[in-house]
C-alpha cells in the first residue's frame, strides 16, 4: 500500500482484536518513528506499551468520551522532553508518520489525546526527568466481530469522524477570509490539499486553515492545537513527496509579521509555511 492510499484509507479504530501485533511489525514501526522526518532539533521519541491489561490502566473509559477505545493490545506513546507548542507540533508530525506506516502494514490505530492517564503512561515507560507522555495512539488489529465493528462506527459518528469540511472551507487565497477555488489552481497542489484535509484532529474539528499564495502555502491554527497542526503538516509533506511537489515546511510559530501579512484574526496563530523549491 502506498502512502497516498494509506492516507485515504486510515480511519480511527476503537475496538481491537485480541491478537497482538507480531514483533517484527512492531519493530518496523519503531524503526520508522526513529528515522521519521521531524521539525525540531530535539524530536519526540515514540515508545511502545504492550498488553491489554497495561493499556487499560492508561486509557480511560468515560461513556461518550471521544477517545473511547476497547481492547487495545498496544499503545504508541509520544514522549517529549518539554511540553512546549513547538515540541507538541513535532510530536503530531512524527507520530502521524508512524500511524500511516501502521495503516500501510494493515494495522488499526486511534489517536488518544484527552482520555488517557499520562501519569500511568509515564510510569509504565519509566520516563526520564522532564519527559512528558504527551499523546498516545492505540494500535492493533481491528476487531472483525459484529460488536467491534458497531462500536467503532458508533463512536466515529459520535466524534464527527464521518464529517470533514471541504477544501473551500479550509483554504483561503492570499489572506484570511478571501475565497479560494480549486478551479485554475495547480492540480497537484489541490490533490495534496485533499490528502491534508483527511488528517485526523481532536473531535474532527479541523482547527487548521491554509492560505495559498503564488509561491507558498501558509498553515494557521484557529485554537491552540499544536498536535493537530503537526498531524496535518505530516499529511501535506508525505503527499507532497509522493506527488513530487518539491518544497519543505518552515516552522514560524506565532510569527507576528506573517500574521499581519495574511491578516490572521485574533486567536489564530501562524504555524508554518510550505515553501516550494526547484531542488527539493
Amino acid at each position: 500500500m502506498d502512502i497516498l492510499t494509506a492516507i485515504q484509507r486510515r480511519v480511527s479504530v476503537r475496538s481491537y482484536d485480541d491478537h497482538p501485533v507480531e514483533p517484527d511489525l512492531l519493530e518496523q514501526l519503531l524503526t520508522l518513528s526513529r528515522t521519521a522526518d521531524h521539525l525540531t532539533d530535539v524530536p519526540p521519541r515514540i515508545a511502545l506499551i504492550s498488553g491489554v491489561e497495561r493499556t487499560r490502566h492508561i486509557l480511560t473509559y468515560m461513556i461518550g468520551s471521544y477517545g473511547l477505545v476497547q481492547n487495545a493490545p498496544h499503545l504508541l506513546v509520544g514522549v517529549v522532553s518539554e511540553e512546549s507548542d513547538v515540541a507538541l507540533l513535532d510530536l503530531g508530525y512524527v507520530l502521524e508518520q508512524a500511524v500511516l506506516g501502521a495503516t500501510q502494514l494493515g494495522l488499526g490505530t486511534c489517536w488518544v489525546t484527552g482520555s488517557y492517564d499520562a501519569q500511568s503512561a509515564g510510569d509504565a515507560l519509566g520516563l526520564a526527568s522532564g519527559e512528558v507522555a504527551a499523546a498516545v495512539c492505540a494500535l492493533g488489529y481491528p476487531a472483525e466481530n459484529r460488536w467491534g465493528r458497531f462500536h467503532s462506527r458508533a463512536v466515529r459518528q459520535l466524534a464527527g469522524g464521518h464529517r470533514r469540511k471541504q477544501l473551500m472551507g479550509i483554504v483561503f487565497s492570499e489572506r484570511w477570509g478571501q475565497p479560494w477555488s480549486p478551479d485554475g489552481a495547480d492540480p497537484t497542489l489541490v490533490n495534496i490539499l485533499e490528502h491534508a484535509r483527511l488528517a485526523p484532529s481532536a473531535r474532527n474539528r479541523q482547527p487548521w486553515r491554509f492560505v495559498a499564495t503564488p509561491d507558498r502555502l501558509v498553515l494557521a491554527l484557529i485554537r491552540p492545537a499544536p498536535i493537530d497542526g503537526g498531524i496535518v503538516m505530516a499529511h501535506f509533506a508525505l503527499a507532497s513527496a509522493a506527488l513530487r511537489y518539491r518544497g519543505k515546511w518552515e516552522v514560524r510559530l506565532g510569527n507576528s509579521a506573517l500574521e499581519q501579512t495574511h491578516r490572521l484574526p485574533q486567536g489564530v496563530i501562524h504555524v508554518a509555511t510550505f515553501v516550494e523549491s526547484s531542488t527539493g
